[in-house]
């Protein structure tokens, strides 16, 4: 962004170093970074933020630093406390004091005590006055702004006395407004209680500490304008006046302030912090000295292990830039050790001398962005959310209002094509504080690229790169996004990806792009279109609504191409639904195993299962086994069909055939095998009702088969009405068949019910008799007549034509056949026919030889049929 008086402002710089060193190899604490990505915006006169991205072996890390030019007129240091007036009595999250402050930048400070109000530990001041005292250790160096805005690094020391109404005796003061820690006296550490004496006036908070279990012998001297109001001996805590304080003592100090003090008695309290004393402007503690003279300091008086979020404050060697130092620890940043946050300091910013700060979760550095009124949290922090604290320290600028010099663009950086998206511009002076602006002023536009503004809204009209621009108080500025369009996105995803609710239920639908690269975006619901919930219930605004009564079925998502299917299953508690999937599916219901084989269904498809008793309305000389029903919830799952077996308790597996109920709720028979004690295999026309029956009685075996190689097969078909004999009780077994006599056979056999409406194209006679396998076998695409137009139903079939019909019927497979001696006598238009059904084992010939131009004869059709039956049928 560059403004009007040929300013940079705002600068994305890029840095790829090939597997480089970050810092010097004699360092112990250096990681390696490949790459880097540094962005710079101007915060406001003397203050400038540098976001830094790194890529290292560990993952992505990154920093944010502020530069404050501490001699820059514009630019003052304020401490900043929770309570607004000016007390430790609240905690506020460093973004919240910075906004309350008019802060344009601030970040968190002291480490606090946790268990007693959260109370800074170090050193504290504000505008020169005295929040909190430093500790009473050699450990914990405090950050101190001295007059005329020098900036101090140092172990800071205080110094104070009580002294009695006689003015003779007097009382060592330990300490301004501390809580209990770990001192350190003589080399040795102490409870900061113990013996000693401690002033607490109104930035405490509202009350006195009182007694307590560690240190009962607690006398409390309550002070006003000067004078005693109250001596207090182990009470609870008391009102800290508004004009005065409250001097706490144990043991010795406790006595002195027994022996010594009575109501009405004037207090004389002095005391000094060094260095600086009454010059500090503006104070904050820390813990560990990180960097001295330009180098990482080699044993930290304290240190924080591990890879963690970290705050810090530095200085340059002459003292005019202050560093404010933030490092991310997310899932998007590794972290630091404390030993590489100070070579980081020293290596990339060249700072002096520097302290650290309170880390972890704690770790806040917030700023207000460049053309913007109120400050933003620049780090993820550690703990998921922004922590309360108690004070921090925060960059304001006094800087006159000034003219309006230049406008930033705000918004995302990456749009999907169709959906729209705000933006806003901001708009600064020649010092880079904000310019009221009313978003009526700004006149948006796409300046390059594919896209349309309506008002402050864009939508992106095409993948790719879009230049938008806006203009405001004379001012301009630009800002380059990039469309994503469905090039970009390789999948849309919809949840929960599988609906279960009773009837009239409800659950929200969350819908997403997943890009080529990886990431994912929500879909807002208004920008989806869903397709297939009718019969299941309705989609309004994002949310299902299931429908009142049992239903099942796919409900789609749909955008710019993309689709998402979710399974849904409406019914009341203890109904199920079982999804008949397009790659097959075997399953068992009872005495029952079904199988769907792959490509039968040609989309998921919802079913109830269940078993059932004895139908009334069977076919007459059939006795009821066992049913089953498999039925589609919304549709009859056109073409599907599937193998169903069933095992025999005592019965004989030939005298069982099974039949489905249709449309009309006939019962029609199926395609059956099984003999003796073997499985029954049926093969069934489609989803619904069917049912296992066996045949009542035996039948009559015609006696001119007796002997005949044909005789197993005919009894078989003829005990499931497949074939039938003759009125005189013969069969007839080396009779030719006829063309009409093997269509209606083969329509029998294959249980294909009547194809009503199907007119035939024949230009000859059909046997009322045979004109119900006929148009079965037309309607399928099995039978088609002679070039002539003819039929010829009484015309005997040859073993061509059969293996012709067959293949067609049953869709045979390639595969090995048997190479016949005749095989130069078979017509061409039946050799791939010939060939299938030999692979498949139904037609052998007799010698070597097919005999294709033979005439086939009942027993050979009986043999052919059953062998066909096992065919289908094989599981």
């Amino acid at each position: 962004m560059v403004n009007r008086a040929g300013r940079i402002v705002l600068v994305a710089v890029i840095v790829v170093f090939s597997v480089l060193s970050l810092f010097k190899p004699v360092s112990a604490a250096a990681y390696d970074v490949s790459g880097e990505t540094v962005i710079e915006e101007q915060v406001s006169s003397g203050v400038l933020l540098r976001q830094i991205v790194q890529k290292t072996a560990e993952g992505p890390l990154k920093i944010i630093v502020l530069a404050v030019d501490l001699r820059d007129p514009y630019v003052r240091l304020k401490t900043l406390v929770g309570g607004s007036d000016g007390s430790f009595s609240e905690t506020l999250t460093v973004r919240e004091m910075a906004e309350r402050s008019g802060a344009v930048a601030a970040l968190n400070a002291d480490f606090f005590h946790l268990t007693e109000g959260k109370h800074p530990l170090g050193m504290t001041v504000a505008e020169q006055k005295i929040l909190s005292s430093p500790m009473q250790r050699g450990d914990y160096y405090s950050f101190a702004l001295g007059r005329g805005g020098v900036p101090v690094i140092d172990l800071f020391n205080f110094t104070g006395e009580v002294v009695a109404p006689n003015g003779v005796s007097y009382f060592s003061l330990s300490g301004i407004n501390k809580p209990a820690y770990s001192a350190v006296v003589d080399g040795k550490s102490v409870n900061s209680d113990v013996y000693s004496l401690h002033m607490y006036t109104p930035v405490w908070g509202p009350e006195s500490r009182g007694v307590n279990d560690a240190t009962g012998d607690i006398v409390e001297l309550v002070v006003a304008g000067g004078k005693v109001q109250e001596v207090r001996y182990a009470k609870p805590p008391v009102t800290i006046p508004c004009d005065g304080y409250v001097l706490r003592g144990h043991g010795t100090a406790a006595a002195f302030l027994q022996d010594n003090f009575s109501v009405g008695d004037a207090v004389t309290v002095r005391y000094r912090v060094e260095p600086l004393n009454n010059e500090i402007q503006s104070a904050v503690g820390g813990q560990a000295l990180l960097v001295e003279n330009g180098r990482r300091v080699q044993t930290f008086s304290q240190n924080i292990r591990g890879k963690n979020a970290r705050s810090a404050i530095g200085t340059s060697r002459d003292g005019g830039t202050l560093y404010l130092v933030a490092v991310e620890q997310s899932g998007n940043s590794r972290g630091v050790t404390q030993e590489e946050l100070a070579d980081f300091l020293v290596t990339r910013l060249g700072v002096w001398r520097a302290l650290n700060l309170d880390g972890g979760g704690s770790t806040s550095l917030v700023v207000r962005p460049l053309g913007d009124f109120k400050p933003v949290l620049m780090n993820v922090p550690a703990k998921g959310s922004e922590r309360k604290v108690p004070d921090a320290l925060g960059v304001l600028s006094v800087a006159p209002p000034g003219t309006p010099s230049g406008l930033v663009v705000r918004g995302p950086l990456e749009v999907i094509t169709g959906l729209p998206y705000r933006y806003r511009a901001g708009v600064y002076d020649n010092h880079f504080n904000p310019c009221a602006v009313d978003a009526a002023e700004v006149l948006w536009k796409v300046e390059e690229g594919a896209g349309t503004f309506n008002g402050d809204t864009l939508t992106a009209a095409a993948g790719g790169s879009i230049v938008v621009g806006a203009g405001a108080k004379g001012v301009t500025g630009r800002l380059v996004v990039r469309a994503l369009g469905p090039e970009d996105m390789d999948a849309l995803e919809a949840a929960p990806g599988h609906i279960t609710l009773v009837p009239g239920g409800q659950v929200k639908l969350d819908v997403r792009l997943r890009g080529k690269d990886g990431r994912v975006w929500p879909l807002p619901a208004q920008f989806i279109s869903w397709e297939g919930h009718e019969n299941v219930g309705e989609i309004r605004a994002g949310v299902f609504y299931a429908a009142q009564e049992l239903a099942a079925g796919m409900v789609t998502a749909a955008f710019q191409g993309l689709k998402a299917s979710i399974r849904v299953e409406v019914a009341p508690p203890g109904r199920r639904f079982l999804w008949l999937e397009p790659e097959g599916i075997s399953m068992q219901e009872g005495k029952f195993d079904v199988k769907i084989a792959p490509g039968v269904l040609s989309h998921s498809t919802p079913v109830t299962v269940e078993t059932y008793l004895t139908p009334s309305d069977l076919p007459a000389g059939y006795i009821f086994l066992e049913g089953m029903a498999i039925r589609p919830v919304n549709s009859q799952a056109s073409g599907a069909y599937c193998l169903v077996r069933w095992s025999m308790e005592g019965q004989d597996s030939s005298r069982v055939v099974f039949f489905l109920r249709d449309a009309d709720g006939r019962w029609i028979a199926q395609p059956t095998t099984g003999s003796g004690a073997d499985p029954v295999v049926a093969r069934v026309y489609g989803l619904g009702e069917f049912a296992a029956a066996v045949r009542e009685g035996k039948i009559q075996e015609p006696g001119d088969i007796a002997g005949h190689w044909s005789r197993q097969a005919v009894n078989m078909l003829m005990t499931r009405d497949v074939v039938h004999g003759f009125p005189d009780g013969t069969f007839r077994p080396d009779a030719a068949v006829t063309r009409a006599q093997f269509a209606a056979i083969l329509a029998n056999a294959l249980g294909w019910g009547e194809a009503e409406g199907i007119v035939l194209p024949f230009r000859d006679r059909i046997p009322e008799w045979a004109a119900p396998g006929i148009r079965a076998a037309v309607a399928r695409g099995v039978i088609a007549g002679y070039p002539d137009g003819r039929f010829l139903p009484d015309r005997m079939i040859t073993r061509a034509e059969m293996a012709a019909l067959m293949d067609r019927a049953l869709k045979l497979e390639e595969g090995e056949c048997p190479v016949f001696n005749d095989s130069k006598a078979i017509p061409r238009w039946a050799e791939p026919a010939v060939r299938r059904a030999g692979a498949a084992g139904l037609m052998k010939g007799a010698d070597g030889f097919f005999r294709p131009l033979a005439t086939a004869t009942r027993g050979e059709t009986a043999a052919l049929i059953l062998k066909s039956l096992g065919y289908y049928t094989r599981w």
